[in-house]
């Protein structure tokens, strides 16, 4: 008798159909599927319990391992919606945050693949393969490219790898939200090979979604002027420029709202204030800017105030201006730009310097040509803080600076002073006149003020000795200290009992003032 194969199966051992409770289990599972497509696995300890219930059948522990089984993690709990915006602004502090979450579970993976917004952050350098699939992962939602500076590489090597990563992104140039390309070091002609994809006159390259643009790249000698995106990007309201020149198109540049200028250099006196008047005339709808010039190293005679722009250059908008200078003196160029600017809504005011190398002498660290500046200031009638540091700290060129800020009847002007040559007498000669403006006073970063100079201070400011009068109105309604360690803030605590509001700061983190221990008030000899 043969016997059968065992590769070979009857026809008529075979079920005509499923049974019943099979096809219940199926379209169960794919209602839970469809109800809540979010993939939770058992645990072990679960399956395990679960499978001791089914082989001893007791009632009890089956109930157990049932209620076992429903113990799940509260954030399976949150709505998909949720934890994909979760997932999105982890993803703004880490760049590979997408990666990480997409391998934790399976729902998790689910929620980040079916999430473009989570991968629209494309940070370009050495993994080129990854970032491409990344901007697949995105769809059709906008980007933000950004090239890594890379560090140790030849010339030649350097600008190749700037235009293998820019050839990635460039068919995506309309979907772009913003582009940052910051260099560090120097090799030749590295805004050709980032920027020349982005320069022509074709709407293939046009940028209609872009609205912040950074370039920075400080030791750039390329003299070459770029004119980017086809002159169309209406939406761009932020950008940040440094070391390249640019064709300042009003299609392009005329919508922004925020301006860090610094100027490329290749120009000097005159002419590089009159293009950058040129350039804010543009940007009319400014209402914070940043402004600074390389130092080149100009001569006394450059200084000479002459008439360099025909026009005044009205910015209707503009609510805050910081004017930085990076040398030992204040250039040129922008004592011949201030007298052609009409600023009638600025608030803020920041002169700001580089701190100077330590142990240098107090008067070689302040700038030698700001009475030159002071003259050339225009008329700032809404001001209404004024931050001034470094080598901007003169104590005549800020008395001076303060008398000529119009007192519109009441204390408005909150002050901050930043640098370490603030002691006694500079305040005392500097804020001589200015007791009726002052509204708040912030010191910061000061090591030869004392608490007992602070007082005194204040007394002249009030005209009266605060701590030995009751029921004074004192000038000063709020006293700021930041990280000044010779200066005992704890003698001052009592200032609150005459009006003056303390504040103080110490290591970045403000101190809360109800658990500091108050000691032996500051009082002025």
């Amino acid at each position: 008798m043969p016997f059968p194969s065992p590769f070979k199966r009857s026809r008529q051992h075979e079920p005509a159909a499923f049974p019943r409770s099979i096809l219940d289990a199926v379209k169960a599972f794919y209602a839970i599927e469809r109800r809540e497509p979010q993939y939770k696995p058992k645990h072990r300890e679960d399956r395990k319990s679960a499978a001791h219930s089914s082989r001893h059948h007791h009632p009890q522990h089956a109930t157990s391992a049932r209620a076992s089984a429903r113990r799940e993690h509260r954030i399976t709990q949150l709505p998909n919606e949720v934890l994909a915006h979760i997932f999105v602004l982890g993803a703004e502090e880490d760049v590979m945050f997408p990666v990480t979450v997409s391998h934790v579970c399976r729902a998790w993976r689910y929620i980040a693949l079916h999430t473009p917004r989570l991968w629209r952050r494309i940070t370009l350098d050495s993994n080129l393969t990854m970032w491409g699939q990344r901007i697949q992962h995105a769809k059709a939602c906008n980007l933000d490219v950004q090239l890594v500076p890379l560090g140790a590489m030849s010339h030649l090597a350097y600008y190749n790898y700037v235009q293998l990563c820019m050839h990635v992104v460039l068919p995506y140039i309309h979907r772009w939200r913003s582009l940052e390309v910051r260099f560090v070091g120097y090799a030749p002609f590295l805004w050709n090979a980032a920027l020349s994809g982005c320069c022509g006159h074709s709407s293939a390259i046009e940028a209609p979604q872009l609205r912040d643009l950074v370039l920075v790249y400080p030791e750039n000698d390329d003299t070459k002027e770029y004119m980017l995106f086809n002159g169309y990007a209406p939406r761009l309201r932020r950008a940040t420029i440094q070391g390249i020149r640019l064709v300042w198109s009003p299609s392009l540049f005329q919508n922004l709202t925020y301006l860090d200028y610094t100027h490329h250099g290749f120009t000097r006196g005159a002419q590089a204030a009159s293009e950058v008047l040129y350039m804010l005339q543009v940007c009319a709808a400014l209402e914070d800017l940043r402004l600074s010039f390389p130092w080149r190293g100009d001569t006394a005679s450059r200084y000479a105030l002459s008439a360099s722009f025909s026009r005044t250059v009205h910015l209707p908008r503009l609510r805050k201006l910081a004017l930085h200078v990076d040398g030992p003196d204040v250039p040129p160029a922008l004592t011949y730009a201030l007298p052609h600017l009409s600023l009638p809504v600025l608030r803020s005011l920041y002169l700001v310097s580089q701190p100077a190398p330590r142990y240098t002498p107090y008067a070689d660290a302040v700038f030698p040509h700001l009475r030159t500046v002071l003259k050339a200031l225009p008329r700032l009638p809404a001001l209404s803080l004024l931050h001034v540091s470094h080598g901007w700290l003169e104590e005549r060129f800020l008395a001076s600076l303060l008398a000529l800020l119009p007192y519109p009847g009441a204390p408005h002007l909150t002050l901050t002073l930043e640098g370490p040559q603030l002691s006694h007498g500079f305040l005392a000669y500097a804020l001589r006149t200015a007791g009726r403006k002052l509204r708040g006073l912030a010191l910061v970063r000061t090591e030869r003020l004392t608490a007992e100079g602070v007082v005194d201070v204040l007394n002249r400011l009030s005209g009266t000795h605060l701590q030995s009068t009751t029921h004074v109105l004192p000038a000063l309604s709020a006293l700021y200290i930041r990280d000044c360690p010779g200066l005992d803030w704890r003698s001052l605590q009592w200032l609150a009992t005459v009006g003056i509001a303390l504040r103080v700061w110490e290591g970045g983190r403000e101190v809360d003032l109800r658990y500091a221990r108050a000691t032996k008030r500051a009082r002025f000899p």
